[in-house]
C-alpha cells in the first residue's frame, strides 16, 4: 500500500513539474488560435453539408421517388 502511495505522489510531483515547464499562450495568441479553430470547424461543416447535399441529389437521380 505504501508503494502505491509513493508512486501516486511521485506521479503528481512529475505532473506539476511538467506544468511549470509549459509555455502558456497569451490572450492575443488564444484569440487567434480560437479564431483558427472556429474557422476550420465552419469550413469543414460547410464542406460536409455540400457533400451531403450532392450525394443526396445523386441518390435521388438513381432512385427516384
Amino acid at each position: 500500500m505504501r508503494d502505491a502511495w509513493e508512486r501516486t505522489t511521485r506521479f503528481f510531483r512529475q505532473v506539476w513539474a511538467e506544468l511549470r515547464r509549459v509555455v502558456w499562450p497569451n490572450r492575443q495568441q488564444t484569440v487567434a488560435y480560437t479564431a483558427v479553430v472556429l474557422g476550420t470547424v465552419a469550413f469543414v461543416a460547410a464542406l460536409i453539408w455540400i457533400l451531403d447535399f450532392a450525394i443526396r441529389e445523386l441518390i435521388g437521380l438513381v432512385i427516384p421517388g
